[in-house]
């Protein structure tokens, strides 16, 4: 609001004015009056301090100042708004709210600067020193109203609204208060700096599990329930995009509140905020970032001010009254319905269909399905195209990918059932593991009480077989037939030389893969899950104690994970007995060495006969197979890529393994060349 429209209010004159409004209309009569008591002297300035308290107090009668703090003095102390509300939660008399409204008029009015000027002159101080304060306090209500050696000691100070500034002698420090902390008291305040009010959202998007709990959490950190002292903080743990901010405006709004995001160095540098928070109706919200084993001591929370803290899976908060809540997800039903208003779904276009089954194939929470519904139906616009699935999944790979993508790598390749070869003992397991991923949730519903103490979301799979044996690509098959997103892991990036921060890096993606569903890919998993020693060393324990971390984080972690690796005898024992599948991925056979070369020649092949001569008499699995291929179709001059250009591409992968290709092979490969 300007100084001009706070002069002018639209209220009716017969309307009792606002708490702040009278108080600022009287300290510009106390500064008239202490104007002519000590600087006798003509200036603009008085009567312009007379015009603005006429115009703040339209009813004030001769002479003003009297009649101003008699009409206050027979209401004191106030009752309504939010100054009024901090004048009597720390007992201040008129005098002690006279100089509140200095300090915040200070901060918002030309003339009362250009006043103190004045008054303060010789002296270039901007605010009031603790001498004028006094003075002007001894001179408008009597001697020995307040001392300087009072300041430090009184409600303003104490509370930490009021700084004390500079390195003076006592007298001559000066007196502030931030401009926010009145912009509250004049119930102005659109925020706070550095903070963020988090905007209203769709309490709809919440769990319908949790939402019974709020107006409990309300009583509880407000201090109705009556059983107890009041809860002073609520700790809402949950993975990212969980709806952790969501849950606390709906808990703000619950609370006749507002949620305001703060930093945790602002919150803890600043000792008043509490008291903005409290009269400007915020709820605070912080949110520290805590990895595995790390604490948080923020102290002893405010009391009267209730204190969200959002944390993730790990860390922990060490301080007294605090209730703890973990976000759970939708169940099924209820992302059904949410993908189905996210997809805009029609019983007549299929979409209602899609919305089912990604209720059951994704375990995301109300605002990701949210945004992953506005993501899928822009992607389908600018196609031109119904929504589908493939649509679906060209979204996901965009949800939390940037974070993702600073510890893992994405593999975008799309692998369709005609693009990979597998042994039937291999693709009945993978068909297996499909069937599990689709039941991750539902699976555990009515079995016996045993099994239902440990139930879990998560899928863990071994690929196990020697290199080139297509364990990466069963990977990304499995992750295009759930439409998910498949990421492989980085080791570089998430292995760190300092104590902790590889534990650290790992909590972290396995949170942000779990909060957007992806699957997880550990390529050469023996570096990670290894067999643990018995070794002394400092190295080998902090290598264990690696091992033993991510142990449990997989096992409890919600997602899908694979891991492959060339010998499963390398990867602990104690994982191998949480893992869920175990996939041995054989040498392929006559026949699957028959269907990879027909799938990986294509059209431009030499033909059917060359094929199973290949077939029979070169043992290589698919990752060699493709290099072969690669290095036939480079060196063909043609369209076709003949017997003897696979020739060229055997003889080349035969030195790469250090190996001359087998005579005999070379013979029937050359004989089949002649006779084409």
């Amino acid at each position: 609001m300007s100084e001009r429209s706070a002069l002018n209010p639209a209220a009716s004159p017969l309307a009792e004015p606002p708490l702040w409004q009278s108080l600022a209309g009287l300290l510009r009569l106390g500064l008239l009056r202490f104007w002519r008591q000590t600087l006798p002297v003509e200036s603009g300035l008085p009567g312009l301090l007379l015009k603005e308290a006429r115009e703040l107090l339209p009813d004030a009668s001769d002479p003003p100042w009297e009649s101003a703090v008699a009409r206050l003095q027979r209401s004191w102390p106030p009752r309504q708004g939010a100054l009024a509300e901090f004048i009597r939660d720390q007992g201040l008399h008129l005098p002690e709210a006279l100089l509140l409204t200095l300090l915040g008029e200070v901060e918002r009015s030309h003339l009362i600067n250009l006043a103190l000027a004045e008054l303060q002159a010789p002296g270039r101080q901007p605010r009031p020193t603790a001498h004028l304060c006094c003075a002007m306090l001894d001179s408008l209500f009597g001697p020995g109203t307040l001392s300087p050696l009072d300041l430090p000691e009184s409600p303003l100070v104490k509370s930490g609204l009021a700084q004390l500034e500079s390195d003076l002698p006592l007298p001559l420090k000066t007196l502030r208060i931030k401009p926010g902390y009145w912009s509250v008291f004049l119930e102005q305040a659109g925020g706070w700096p550095l903070c963020t009010l988090l905007e209203e959202g769709d309490p709809d998007l919440l769990p319908e599990s949790v939402l019974p709990q709020l107006p409990v959490l309300a009583d509880l950190l407000s201090g109705s329930v009556g059983i107890r002292p009041g809860a002073r903080g609520l700790i809402v743990r949950g993975h990212p995009h969980s709806g952790r901010r969501l849950f606390a405006q709906a808990l703000a709004r619950t609370l006749t509140r507002r949620a305001l995001s703060i930093p945790l160095d602002v919150w803890q540098q600043d000792p008043a905020l509490p008291l903005a928070c409290r009269y400007g109706r915020w709820l605070p919200v912080l949110q520290p970032a805590l990895g595995p084993g790390e604490v948080w001591r923020p102290g002893t929370l405010p009391e009267g001010v209730p204190v969200v803290i959002l944390l993730g899976t790990d860390g922990a908060v060490e301080c007294p009254d605090l209730i703890e809540i973990i976000l759970p997800l939708p169940d099924e039903t209820q992302r059904a319905r949410l993908w189905g208003k996210a997809l805009n779904a029609a019983p007549d276009d299929g979409s209602e269909t899609l919305a089912h089954t990604l209720a059951g194939a994704a375990l995301l929470s109300g605002p990701a399905i949210a945004d992953l519904g506005a993501s899928t139906r822009l992607v389908a616009r600018r196609r031109g195209e119904p929504v589908s699935a493939a649509h679906v999944a060209d979204a996901r790979r965009q949800l939390g990918a940037e974070r993702l993508r600073l510890l893992a790598q994405p593999v975008e390749r799309r692998i369709e059932p005609g693009a990979i070869v597998l042994p039937p003992l291999v693709a009945e397991e993978l068909e297996r593991l499909l069937d599990r991923a689709r039941q991750r949730e539902s699976l555990w519903q009515g079995l016996g009480a045993t099994l239902s103490q440990t139930p879990t979301a998560g899928l863990r799979a071994l690929f196990c077989g020697e290199s080139g044996t297509g364990k990466t690509l069963a990977a990304g098959y499995v992750a295009t037939r759930l439409g998910a997103p498949l990421y492989r892991v980085d080791l570089s990036a998430v292995m760190n030389k300092y104590i902790g921060e590889s534990e650290k890096n790992l909590s972290a993606l396995l949170d942000i893969a779990a909060a957007a569903d992806v699957v997880l890919l550990f390529d050469e998993a023996d570096s990670l899950f290894g067999r643990r020693t018995d070794g002394k060393e400092t190295g080998e324990r902090f290598a264990n104690m690696l091992t033993h971390f991510l142990l449990t984080r997989i096992e409890n972690h919600p997602g899908i994970v694979i891991l492959t690796s060339n010998n499963r005898e390398r990867i602990d024992g104690a994982f191998t007995r949480r893992l869920d599948f175990i996939v041995e991925f054989p040498q392929p056979g006559f026949e699957e060495r028959l269907a990879l070369w027909r799938s990986h020649l294509g059209g431009r092949g030499p033909g059917e006969a060359v094929y199973r001569l290949l077939a029979s008499y070169c043992p290589f699995a698919g990752g060699q197979l493709r290099n072969v291929v690669l290095t036939a179709a480079a060196y063909a001059d043609t369209v076709e890529i003949t017997a003897g250009h696979l020739l060229v591409g055997l003889q080349a992968e035969y030195r790469k393994i250090g190996r001359e290709i087998p005579a005999r092979l070379s013979q029937i490969v050359q004989a089949g060349a002649d006779e084409r």
